[in-house]
């Protein structure tokens, strides 16, 4: 069984692997003067595959140097001779996927050449087509490119008033941009202000996912995979609805729904902190009750998570945990 994990970019197996790897295509297509490249200035994540303990395998993530932003290439995808036909590559491409939907990236490509039928009948197998040869690849006599679209992955923050869902969903996004991921916030409230409602429509639910539907290929063509929303759900068919208005060409958008809580007390005071007097304070006192009380009865998310007495940053880490973001 092999087991995977994120080594440094100078780390010695992964180098020793990247000079077999060097020397075994040296072979195959008979230059033996083939240098490959060492040094990956936009790093996602350089992985290595062990057995036993010993490495055996290899694969580099790095934001493409020849492609619009949000895309990764893949590069080094390397197994040792004795270790082929163990299913080992699927793996190891499998880990790169799942860090790449981490990483907020679109779409992965990568090149190969018509000497590897192996590496051709693997990127087959598991889903990726054939693109346009791209970059020093596109005149480069053999060589074949792959690609690979990423759905977009939507975090909705839900909540009652005064829960604090605008503050996690902004930690939310801080604690993507700490790590290196691409995302984008949006304050779904802030698309749906407008007055007068419609009788069957008091929260222009309708005007929010008319908005979102021409957002969301914005957000996708500048390379955002991850988009993280502030809004209260509290209609069954909303998730639906988000999936809808993210789809994109690698098909459905992957939405969950977390919603964070807190004690009437608390939501009080940040409501009164907010709106200190006036209509406006007198509904959100009586909203925030009757709110968290359909939410509750509704329980359409995918996790709950307590948001009182830390930092909304500290929520908004094990929101994160929670989903596996």
């Amino acid at each position: 069984m092999i087991t995977i994990r994120e080594v440094a970019a100078d780390d010695a197996d992964a180098h020793a692997l990247w000079l077999e790897q060097q020397a075994d295509l040296a072979l195959r297509y008979d230059e033996p003067d083939l240098v490959l490249e060492t040094e990956f200035p936009t790093l996602v994540a350089s992985l290595v595959g062990e057995v036993d303990g010993h490495p055996v395998a290899s694969l580099v993530l790095r934001w493409s140097p020849y492609h619009e932003p949000g895309v990764i290439e893949l590069k080094r995808l390397f197994v040792r001779p004795g270790h082929r036909g163990h299913g080992h590559s699927r793996v190891i491409m499998g880990v790169a996927e799942s860090l790449a939907r981490r990483s907020g990236a679109t779409r992965l490509v990568l090149e190969t050449g018509d000497q590897q039928p192996e590496a051709l009948r693997l990127y087959d197998r598991i889903g990726y087509h054939r693109i346009p040869n791209f970059g020093e690849y596109k005149h480069e006599e053999g060589s074949i490119c792959f690609g690979l679209d990423l759905p977009t992955r939507v975090l909705v923050v839900n909540g009652t008033m005064g829960a604090g869902k605008t503050a996690v969903a902004a930690g939310v996004l801080d604690a993507l941009e700490d790590r290196g991921a691409r995302a984008s916030f949006i304050d779904a409230d802030a698309l749906c202000q407008a007055v007068p409602a419609a009788p069957d429509d008091p929260y222009h639910q309708d005007l929010l996912f008319a908005s979102l539907e021409r957002l969301a290929p914005l957000h996708r063509a500048r390379g955002f995979g991850c988009v993280v929303i502030a809004r209260v759900v509290e209609d069954a068919d909303d998730r639906a609805r988000y999936v809808r208005a993210f789809g994109c060409a690698a098909g459905a958008a992957e939405v969950v729904l977390a919603r964070v809580t807190a004690p009437e007390d608390e939501r009080l005071a940040r409501l009164d902190a907010r709106e200190p007097e006036g209509r406006w304070r007198d509904f959100a006192h009586a909203r925030t009750v009757e709110l968290d009380d359909v939410l509750e009865s509704l329980a359409l998310d995918d996790v709950v998570v307590e948001n009182a007495g830390r930092s909304a940053r500290e929520t908004a880490e094990e929101m994160l945990a929670e989903i596996g973001w």
